[in-house]
Protein backbone atom coordinates (compact mmCIF):
# COMPACT_ATOMS: atom_id res chain seq x y z
CA UNK A 1 0.00 0.00 0.00
CA UNK A 2 1.52 3.52 -0.75
CA UNK A 3 2.02 6.30 1.59
CA UNK A 4 -0.51 8.44 0.11
CA UNK A 5 -3.31 5.66 0.78
CA UNK A 6 -2.55 5.40 4.06
CA UNK A 7 -2.48 8.88 4.53
CA UNK A 8 -5.69 9.27 3.17
CA UNK A 9 -7.54 6.01 5.17
CA UNK A 10 -6.37 7.56 8.26
CA UNK A 11 -7.95 10.66 7.83
CA UNK A 12 -11.03 9.55 6.43
CA UNK A 13 -12.72 10.15 10.43
CA UNK A 14 -11.86 13.03 10.58
CA UNK A 15 -13.20 14.14 6.96
CA UNK A 16 -16.72 12.94 8.33
CA UNK A 17 -16.79 14.51 11.39
CA UNK A 18 -15.49 17.65 9.17
CA UNK A 19 -18.61 17.14 6.68
CA UNK A 20 -21.14 16.58 9.48
CA UNK A 21 -19.81 19.56 11.64
CA UNK A 22 -20.37 21.79 8.18
CA UNK A 23 -23.97 20.49 7.59
CA UNK A 24 -24.61 20.86 11.20
CA UNK A 25 -23.98 24.73 10.79
CA UNK A 26 -25.30 25.08 7.80
CA UNK A 27 -28.32 23.65 9.22
CA UNK A 28 -28.41 25.42 12.26
CA UNK A 29 -28.27 28.87 10.08
CA UNK A 30 -30.73 28.54 7.84
CA UNK A 31 -32.76 26.75 10.63
CA UNK A 32 -32.40 30.00 12.88
CA UNK A 33 -32.77 32.63 9.31
CA UNK A 34 -36.52 33.66 10.46
CA UNK A 35 -38.52 35.13 7.53
CA UNK A 36 -42.35 36.93 7.43
CA UNK A 37 -45.26 35.68 5.33
CA UNK A 38 -48.52 36.05 4.93
CA UNK A 39 -51.05 33.06 4.57
CA UNK A 40 -54.79 33.00 3.97
CA UNK A 41 -56.69 30.91 6.84
CA UNK A 42 -60.14 29.51 6.64
CA UNK A 43 -62.65 30.26 9.60
CA UNK A 44 -64.81 27.16 10.65
CA UNK A 45 -67.81 27.49 12.98
CA UNK A 46 -69.15 25.54 15.81
CA UNK A 47 -71.23 25.86 18.67
CA UNK A 48 -73.72 28.30 17.43
CA UNK A 49 -76.27 27.59 20.66
CA UNK A 50 -79.71 26.39 19.77
CA UNK A 51 -82.56 29.03 18.85
CA UNK A 52 -80.05 31.21 17.54
CA UNK A 53 -79.14 32.41 13.86
CA UNK A 54 -76.28 34.25 12.70
CA UNK A 55 -77.83 36.77 9.99
CA UNK A 56 -74.88 39.58 9.23
CA UNK A 57 -70.75 40.16 9.58
CA UNK A 58 -69.95 36.35 9.35
CA UNK A 59 -66.41 35.60 7.19
CA UNK A 60 -64.88 33.20 5.51
CA UNK A 61 -61.05 33.50 6.08
CA UNK A 62 -58.56 35.53 7.31
CA UNK A 63 -54.99 36.86 6.16
CA UNK A 64 -52.43 35.87 8.77
CA UNK A 65 -48.63 37.39 9.05
CA UNK A 66 -46.60 34.82 10.45
CA UNK A 67 -42.54 35.01 10.96
CA UNK A 68 -40.54 31.62 11.23
CA UNK A 69 -37.84 29.53 9.99
CA UNK A 70 -37.43 29.94 6.55
CA UNK A 71 -37.54 26.65 5.46
CA UNK A 72 -40.69 25.28 8.06
CA UNK A 73 -42.32 28.45 6.68
CA UNK A 74 -41.84 27.91 3.08
CA UNK A 75 -43.35 24.10 3.71
CA UNK A 76 -46.38 25.60 5.66
CA UNK A 77 -47.68 27.71 2.69
CA UNK A 78 -48.01 24.86 0.41
CA UNK A 79 -51.23 23.49 2.15
CA UNK A 80 -54.61 24.94 3.39
CA UNK A 81 -55.17 25.76 6.65
CA UNK A 82 -58.02 26.62 8.56
CA UNK A 83 -59.29 27.67 12.22
CA UNK A 84 -62.46 26.50 13.98
CA UNK A 85 -64.04 29.01 16.06
CA UNK A 86 -66.34 28.65 18.91
CA UNK A 87 -69.64 30.53 18.54
CA UNK A 88 -70.81 28.91 21.89
CA UNK A 89 -70.98 32.52 23.77
CA UNK A 90 -72.51 34.91 21.13
CA UNK A 91 -76.23 35.43 21.95
CA UNK A 92 -79.09 37.72 19.94
CA UNK A 93 -77.85 40.94 18.92
CA UNK A 94 -74.56 42.10 17.89
CA UNK A 95 -71.51 40.70 18.87
CA UNK A 96 -67.94 41.96 18.64
CA UNK A 97 -65.81 39.02 18.02
CA UNK A 98 -61.74 40.28 18.37
CA UNK A 99 -59.15 37.93 16.30
CA UNK A 100 -56.22 38.50 17.78
CA UNK A 101 -52.61 37.22 17.51
CA UNK A 102 -53.92 34.67 19.56
CA UNK A 103 -56.27 33.32 17.18
CA UNK A 104 -54.27 30.46 15.21
CA UNK A 105 -54.23 27.21 14.33
CA UNK A 106 -52.90 24.00 16.65
CA UNK A 107 -50.41 23.19 13.64
CA UNK A 108 -49.02 27.35 13.74
CA UNK A 109 -48.68 27.48 17.53
CA UNK A 110 -44.60 27.54 16.69
CA UNK A 111 -45.06 30.25 14.94
CA UNK A 112 -45.05 33.78 15.80
CA UNK A 113 -48.46 35.41 14.53
CA UNK A 114 -47.85 38.96 13.95
CA UNK A 115 -50.82 40.64 12.27
CA UNK A 116 -54.45 39.33 11.34
CA UNK A 117 -56.83 41.31 9.29
CA UNK A 118 -59.35 41.66 9.67
CA UNK A 119 -58.77 42.26 13.80
CA UNK A 120 -62.09 41.73 14.61
CA UNK A 121 -65.81 40.45 13.45
CA UNK A 122 -68.84 41.73 13.79
CA UNK A 123 -71.45 39.23 14.29
CA UNK A 124 -75.03 40.40 13.81
CA UNK A 125 -77.07 37.05 15.60
CA UNK A 126 -80.59 36.80 15.92
CA UNK A 127 -83.52 34.10 17.66
CA UNK A 128 -84.99 31.95 14.85
CA UNK A 129 -89.08 32.45 14.68
CA UNK A 130 -91.40 30.23 13.36
CA UNK A 131 -94.90 31.22 12.21
CA UNK A 132 -98.00 29.92 10.05
CA UNK A 133 -98.85 32.72 7.05
CA UNK A 134 -101.09 33.00 4.52
CA UNK A 135 -100.71 32.70 1.03
CA UNK A 136 -101.22 35.87 -1.49
CA UNK A 137 -101.75 35.73 -5.22
CA UNK A 138 -99.88 38.49 -7.26
CA UNK A 139 -99.54 39.03 -10.49
CA UNK A 140 -96.11 39.24 -11.99
CA UNK A 141 -94.86 42.03 -13.24
CA UNK A 142 -95.92 43.08 -17.38
CA UNK A 143 -96.55 45.85 -19.36
CA UNK A 144 -100.31 44.99 -19.10
CA UNK A 145 -100.46 44.13 -16.07
CA UNK A 146 -102.55 47.39 -14.97
CA UNK A 147 -105.10 45.85 -17.32
CA UNK A 148 -105.84 42.52 -15.93
CA UNK A 149 -107.60 41.59 -12.68
CA UNK A 150 -107.25 38.44 -11.21
CA UNK A 151 -110.55 36.16 -10.68
CA UNK A 152 -112.02 33.28 -9.12
CA UNK A 153 -108.16 32.66 -7.38
CA UNK A 154 -108.16 29.21 -5.65
CA UNK A 155 -104.67 28.43 -3.68
CA UNK A 156 -103.38 25.06 -2.31
CA UNK A 157 -102.52 25.01 0.64
CA UNK A 158 -103.76 28.10 1.68
CA UNK A 159 -101.20 28.62 4.50
CA UNK A 160 -97.12 28.04 5.06
CA UNK A 161 -94.30 27.42 7.46
CA UNK A 162 -92.10 29.92 7.64
CA UNK A 163 -89.04 30.27 9.72
CA UNK A 164 -85.62 32.38 9.90
CA UNK A 165 -84.68 35.33 11.73
CA UNK A 166 -86.84 37.13 14.00
CA UNK A 167 -86.63 40.14 12.50
CA UNK A 168 -87.14 39.23 9.32
CA UNK A 169 -90.15 36.82 10.14
CA UNK A 170 -92.00 39.08 12.70
CA UNK A 171 -92.45 42.02 9.94
CA UNK A 172 -94.12 39.40 7.47
CA UNK A 173 -97.51 39.53 6.97
CA UNK A 174 -98.09 37.08 4.18
CA UNK A 175 -96.21 34.91 1.38
CA UNK A 176 -96.20 36.04 -1.98
CA UNK A 177 -96.94 33.81 -5.06
CA UNK A 178 -97.06 35.69 -8.50
CA UNK A 179 -98.68 34.42 -11.32
CA UNK A 180 -98.02 35.33 -15.21
CA UNK A 181 -99.91 37.56 -16.98
CA UNK A 182 -100.84 35.31 -19.98
CA UNK A 183 -103.14 36.92 -22.37
CA UNK A 184 -103.80 33.72 -24.17
CA UNK A 185 -105.42 32.75 -21.39
CA UNK A 186 -108.05 35.04 -20.93
CA UNK A 187 -111.56 33.90 -19.34
CA UNK A 188 -109.92 30.43 -18.68
CA UNK A 189 -109.12 28.89 -15.80
CA UNK A 190 -105.72 28.00 -15.71
CA UNK A 191 -103.77 25.86 -12.68
CA UNK A 192 -100.08 26.15 -12.09
CA UNK A 193 -97.67 25.15 -9.60
CA UNK A 194 -95.92 28.27 -8.71
CA UNK A 195 -93.30 28.91 -6.29
CA UNK A 196 -93.38 31.20 -2.93
CA UNK A 197 -91.43 34.15 -2.38
CA UNK A 198 -89.76 35.33 0.96
CA UNK A 199 -86.69 36.95 2.00
CA UNK A 200 -83.66 35.15 1.15
CA UNK A 201 -83.10 34.57 5.24
CA UNK A 202 -86.52 32.78 5.65
CA UNK A 203 -86.90 29.63 4.75
CA UNK A 204 -90.57 27.94 3.75
CA UNK A 205 -92.40 25.30 3.93
CA UNK A 206 -93.79 23.88 1.47
CA UNK A 207 -91.81 25.40 -0.96
CA UNK A 208 -94.72 25.83 -3.62
CA UNK A 209 -98.50 25.92 -3.88
CA UNK A 210 -101.00 24.63 -6.43
CA UNK A 211 -102.61 27.87 -7.50
CA UNK A 212 -105.84 27.76 -10.42
CA UNK A 213 -106.96 31.29 -11.18
CA UNK A 214 -108.31 33.31 -14.21
CA UNK A 215 -107.83 36.43 -15.77
CA UNK A 216 -109.93 39.09 -16.87
CA UNK A 217 -108.69 41.77 -19.35
CA UNK A 218 -109.76 45.53 -19.04
CA UNK A 219 -109.85 46.37 -23.00
CA UNK A 220 -110.07 49.08 -25.29
CA UNK A 221 -111.26 49.72 -28.96
CA UNK A 222 -108.88 51.38 -31.79
CA UNK A 223 -108.86 51.99 -35.44
CA UNK A 224 -106.02 51.35 -37.13
CA UNK A 225 -104.82 51.92 -40.82
CA UNK A 226 -102.13 49.54 -42.09
CA UNK A 227 -100.31 49.47 -45.21
CA UNK A 228 -101.17 45.69 -47.43
CA UNK A 229 -97.71 43.98 -47.34
CA UNK A 230 -97.20 42.16 -50.66
CA UNK A 231 -93.78 40.68 -51.61
CA UNK A 232 -94.72 40.13 -55.16
CA UNK A 233 -95.25 43.80 -55.34
CA UNK A 234 -92.71 45.56 -57.99
CA UNK A 235 -93.10 42.59 -60.58
CA UNK A 236 -95.67 43.63 -62.06
CA UNK A 237 -98.07 42.86 -59.93
CA UNK A 238 -100.07 44.78 -57.09
CA UNK A 239 -102.83 45.25 -54.97
CA UNK A 240 -105.71 47.71 -54.69
CA UNK A 241 -106.52 49.39 -52.01
CA UNK A 242 -102.66 49.22 -50.89
CA UNK A 243 -104.21 49.96 -47.11
CA UNK A 244 -106.61 49.20 -45.19
CA UNK A 245 -108.46 50.01 -41.89
CA UNK A 246 -108.23 47.55 -38.60
CA UNK A 247 -111.05 48.10 -35.64
CA UNK A 248 -109.10 46.36 -33.33
CA UNK A 249 -109.28 45.41 -29.47
CA UNK A 250 -106.03 45.56 -27.12
CA UNK A 251 -105.44 45.27 -23.10
CA UNK A 252 -106.02 49.23 -22.22
CA UNK A 253 -102.05 49.40 -20.94
CA UNK A 254 -101.55 49.18 -24.68
CA UNK A 255 -102.84 51.78 -25.86
CA UNK A 256 -100.38 53.71 -26.30
CA UNK A 257 -97.64 51.57 -26.76
CA UNK A 258 -96.47 51.75 -30.61
CA UNK A 259 -94.23 49.00 -30.61
CA UNK A 260 -96.72 46.57 -29.50
CA UNK A 261 -99.60 48.33 -31.91
CA UNK A 262 -97.16 48.06 -34.78
CA UNK A 263 -97.25 44.39 -34.78
CA UNK A 264 -101.01 44.56 -36.24
CA UNK A 265 -100.02 43.94 -39.58
CA UNK A 266 -101.69 42.76 -43.19
CA UNK A 267 -100.36 41.12 -45.90
CA UNK A 268 -101.57 39.33 -48.61
CA UNK A 269 -100.57 35.48 -48.43
CA UNK A 270 -97.44 34.25 -49.40
CA UNK A 271 -99.45 31.30 -51.17
CA UNK A 272 -102.04 33.28 -52.66
CA UNK A 273 -101.98 31.98 -56.70
CA UNK A 274 -101.49 35.37 -58.96
CA UNK A 275 -103.56 36.31 -61.41
CA UNK A 276 -102.01 35.77 -65.45
CA UNK A 277 -100.64 38.72 -67.16
CA UNK A 278 -103.10 41.39 -67.77
CA UNK A 279 -105.86 39.65 -65.29
CA UNK A 280 -107.28 40.69 -61.73
CA UNK A 281 -108.27 38.26 -58.77
CA UNK A 282 -109.44 38.87 -55.44
CA UNK A 283 -107.53 37.93 -52.52
CA UNK A 284 -108.64 37.87 -48.72
CA UNK A 285 -105.74 39.15 -46.61
CA UNK A 286 -103.87 37.89 -43.90
CA UNK A 287 -103.80 39.81 -40.44
CA UNK A 288 -101.12 39.21 -37.99
CA UNK A 289 -101.89 39.66 -34.69
CA UNK A 290 -100.20 40.28 -30.90
CA UNK A 291 -100.50 38.48 -27.91
CA UNK A 292 -103.37 39.60 -26.09
CA UNK A 293 -105.04 41.45 -29.03
CA UNK A 294 -107.95 40.48 -31.17
CA UNK A 295 -109.55 41.63 -34.87
CA UNK A 296 -113.10 43.61 -34.71
CA UNK A 297 -113.12 44.12 -38.51
CA UNK A 298 -110.68 44.62 -41.35
CA UNK A 299 -112.08 47.48 -43.96
CA UNK A 300 -111.98 45.80 -46.53
CA UNK A 301 -111.32 41.94 -46.09
CA UNK A 302 -110.40 41.45 -49.48
CA UNK A 303 -107.97 43.28 -52.01
CA UNK A 304 -107.47 43.32 -55.69
CA UNK A 305 -104.28 41.73 -57.27
CA UNK A 306 -103.35 43.21 -60.81
CA UNK A 307 -101.30 41.80 -62.67
CA UNK A 308 -100.07 44.47 -65.36
CA UNK A 309 -99.25 43.92 -68.94
CA UNK A 310 -95.86 45.02 -69.10
CA UNK A 311 -95.05 46.43 -72.78
CA UNK A 312 -92.46 43.49 -73.90
CA UNK A 313 -95.10 41.41 -73.26
CA UNK A 314 -97.05 42.61 -75.62
CA UNK A 315 -94.65 42.98 -78.12
CA UNK A 316 -93.96 39.33 -77.83
CA UNK A 317 -97.74 38.63 -78.11
CA UNK A 318 -97.47 40.44 -81.50
CA UNK A 319 -95.22 38.50 -82.07
CA UNK A 320 -95.94 35.65 -81.82
CA UNK A 321 -99.25 36.36 -84.26
CA UNK A 322 -98.74 35.19 -88.03
CA UNK A 323 -97.81 37.85 -90.40
CA UNK A 324 -100.89 38.87 -92.52
CA UNK A 325 -100.54 37.13 -96.02
CA UNK A 326 -100.65 40.19 -99.41
CA UNK A 327 -101.98 37.76 -101.53
CA UNK A 328 -106.13 36.65 -101.73
CA UNK A 329 -106.98 34.03 -103.29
Amino acid sequence: MSLKSEFQKSNLPYLLVAFLVALGLWYTLNAREEIERVVDVRIDYKGLPPGLIVTGGQINKVSVRFRGPKELLRSMTTRELSYTMDLSGVTAGRNVIPLTTSYKPPELRAYEVLEVTPSRMILEVDKIMEKSLPVKVTLRASPAASSVTLKDVVVEPKQVTVRGPAAAVASLKDISAEVPVDLDAEGRAVTEQVALLAPPSVEIMPQTVTVTWRLDVRRRTLSLQRDVLFEAEGTGVTVEPASVNLLVSVPQALVRDSTYLTQFQVAVPAAAALPLPGARTQVALQVTVPKGGRVIKVNPDQVTVIHHQLPEENGASADQQPAASGVSE
